[in-house]
């Protein structure tokens, strides 16, 4: 990460009595649209927050009651700081070539009303693009430690009964609830339109020392609040809350609140970081090639997918799970290699190649097996990243975990990727080789677990993207034939163009494929478009979105840019203004699009259970979902794009100056 420019403002203090009754201060964001007021009283602290000139959170409590009963009585505000930062930060990779870390900030001095009159700080940010707080726990006598006994930080909506999208698992779809008819505590993101001109999104950052944060709806049906564990010593500092604030929901997306409230980066080195699109072998297992070869767990199927990446410029193979014996077997030793892989012989071939090789490892592996001593070896074997498998994240023991492999990956220069994942909270910036996390349904994950619908899709940039890069395995083209084979269980409500699209929309460090070598080779015109995704980009943009209904997405790689569209079950005509181009710049641009007969429905039962309830076999069936048609034209900046995007399917462009 380098920093090109850092600004840093004055700081102004403002002492207060430590009285109970009265108003504390406020800071606005630095383009002014957003006021973030602090109040004190009846013993109490909290904050409200308005936005574009209307409140937006009401009187919102803020605090933590502490084991051993410290702050558990009233509190008021002894005395306050303010400050402001301006600086601008290169990503080693990501949504933006370049990010501004832009805030003015409050420090609330906090204190106990009686003995022993411990104290605290509350930290408050506001940026153009939302707010965020956090709690700091200096080291003093009577506090002898930091742990959560109960923490009291709200958000209270001032929208009454307004519309919410959220996941209850980290493996749930994200769906529209009215807010009043919340049920059990739900996980973050939430994301709340307010608003025709107001979405909200809550969420929490640099989550380190504690568990996954909940969030609960409180009698008055529009207060939300936080609970987490979280156990430290005192003078540490807990998570970030925060409320990412849009007058639009792409506003949300292209937010990067979330990244700055994390620590720069602690790796001096970051040129072995490569993002990427990756050939991922577990979803082809017992697939038959088109010379009649049938993929499995062996060498002679990962040479195969080698010599496709190599063909086709694709950086990375993902080897998955069985490569050093049964994964949930403690003794399994995750450098002895078996069934037929020959770990020396497969790396040695893919570096002729300038093809990287990853490894799938189990979280017994990890804990059961010195790291030091197993990543030593995979950097013998140049492997380029590990993909740690069925953590079950969420508590602190699990997420400090997560962060300790992080960290010693980095040691050994290898990248990161979370499946079964704790909470994604913006960590990619401080340890950039945490390339993506699993924090969303997974396309072909679990046989009982319903796929995501069309309308589904268009929800996911608002929710799970918003908690960080996500793994979504998308990108399958063999949409017809795939359930024949022994690790894909479900049929897939798409059609195959959105799930190119799907591959731009939804960010991640590596694109994780699916299906076979052979089923792209089909399609390789339309392969062309995921050739083309470098997985970081230096601008993003939202052109258009309705959450649920569709999104319209463009993402700039040096002068050429990738645009994708999603749209619901019912479909829709695509007009898009290429009002982003460059003036004065012809373009040449190639249109992947659905065929006028393609649809994203199949025949009889989603997965075998459904099938058999149904009373239908459940077995390769010829569907409309694989048609799609191929443009090319000239462009400039004002052109308009006319398309017609199926019920549940999808658009992409590639847009490059013309030669």
């Amino acid at each position: 990460m380098k920093r090109t420019l850092f600004i840093a403002l004055s700081i102004g203090v403002v002492s207060f009595l430590p009285s109970i009754g009265a108003d504390a201060a406020e800071i606005r964001s630095p383009d002014k649209r957003i006021v973030l007021s602090t109040h004190a009283e009846n013993g109490q602290v909290a904050y409200s927050v308005e936005f574009n000139g209307t409140p937006v959170i009401a009187k919102s409590r803020l605090g933590v009651e502490l084991e051993g009963g410290a702050f558990s009585g009233p509190i008021a505000v002894s005395g306050s700081k303010t400050g402001a930062h301006d600086e601008r930060w290169k990503p080693v990779w990501g949504q933006f070539g370049e990010v501004r870390d832009h805030y003015n900030e409050l420090t609330l001095d906090v204190a106990e009303v009686n003995a022993p009159k411990r104290t605290m700080q509350v930290v408050l940010r506001a940026y153009d693009d939302g707010i965020a707080f956090r709690y700091v726990f200096p080291s003093q006598k009577g506090l002898a430690n930091a742990n959560f006994a109960k923490e009291w930080s709200a958000v209270s909506m001032v929208s009454k009964d307004p519309v919410a999208w959220y996941a209850a698992t980290s493996t749930t779809l994200a769906n529209e609830v009215p807010f009043g008819k919340i049920g059990k505590p739900c996980r973050t993101p939430f994301t709340v339109q307010l608003s025709d001109d107001c979405f909200v999104s809550l969420h929490e950052a640099a989550v380190v020392n504690s568990s996954d944060a909940m969030l609960s709806l409180g009698a008055d049906r529009r207060t939300l609040t936080y609970s987490s564990s979280c156990n430290q010593e005192a003078g540490s500092v807990s998570a970030w809350r925060t409320v990412q604030i849009s007058a639009t929901p792409g506003g949300l997306v292209e937010s990067s609140l979330i990244l700055n409230l994390n620590e720069p980066s602690r790796l001096a080195d970051t040129g072995w970081i490569k993002p990427g699109v990756a050939l991922w072998d577990w979803r082809n297992h017992g697939g038959k090639a088109d010379d009649g070869f049938v993929y499995g767990i062996n060498t002679e199927s990962y040479i195969r997918y080698i010599d496709f990446a190599h063909q086709n410029g694709l950086p990375y193979l993902i080897i998955d799970a069985e490569w050093y014996g049964p994964e949930r077997d403690d003794k399994s030793d995750p450098i002895k290699y078996e069934h037929d892989v020959d770990i020396p012989r497969i790396t040695d071939y893919a570096k002729q190649k300038g093809v990287g090789v990853w490894l799938y490892i189990n979280d017994r592996a990890l804990k059961n097996f010195d790291m030091d001593r197993t990543f030593s070896q995979y950097r013998k074997w140049g492997i380029k990243g590990i993909k740690h498998g069925f953590l079950g994240g969420g508590n602190q023991t699990k997420n400090a975990f997560s962060v300790k492999v992080l960290e010693k990956c980095a040691e050994y220069q290898l990248m990161y990727v979370l499946h079964e994942a704790n909470k994604p909270t913006g960590l990619t910036r401080t340890y950039p080789n945490f390339i993506s996390s699993e924090y969303v349904n997974s396309m072909l994950d679990a046989a009982n677990r319903v796929p995501a619908t069309p309308s589904e899709l268009a929800v996911f940039p608002v929710v799970h993207s918003l908690s960080g890069p996500v793994d979504r395995s998308c990108g399958l083209f063999g949409l017809d034939e795939a359930i024949g084979r022994e690790k894909v269980h479900k049929q897939i409500p798409s059609t195959v163009v959105s799930q190119a699209a799907q591959c731009l929309v939804f960010p991640s460090g590596i694109l994780t494929l699916p299906d076979m070598p052979d089923a792209y080779n089909r399609k390789m015109d339309l392969f062309e478009f995921i050739k083309q995704l470098p997985m970081t980009y230096d601008e993003t943009k939202v052109l258009e979105m309705k959450i649920g209904d569709y999104i319209t997405m463009a993402r700039r790689t040096g002068d050429t840019w990738l645009v994708a569209a999603l749209a619901d079950e019912s479909g829709r005509a695509l007009e898009l203004n290429l009002d982003f181009l460059e003036p004065g710049v012809t373009y040449d641009v190639t249109l992947y699009e659905d065929d006028a007969n393609a649809d994203y429905q199949f025949p009889g039962g989603w997965n075998r259970k459904d099938a058999a309830k149904k009373k239908v076999p459940f077995k390769p069936v010829e569907t409309k979902r694989e048609l799609y048609q191929i443009r090319k034209q000239t462009v400039k900046k004002g052109d308009v794009i006319s398309a017609r995007i199926a019920p549940g399917g999808g658009h992409c462009m590639w847009i490059r100056p013309a030669k």
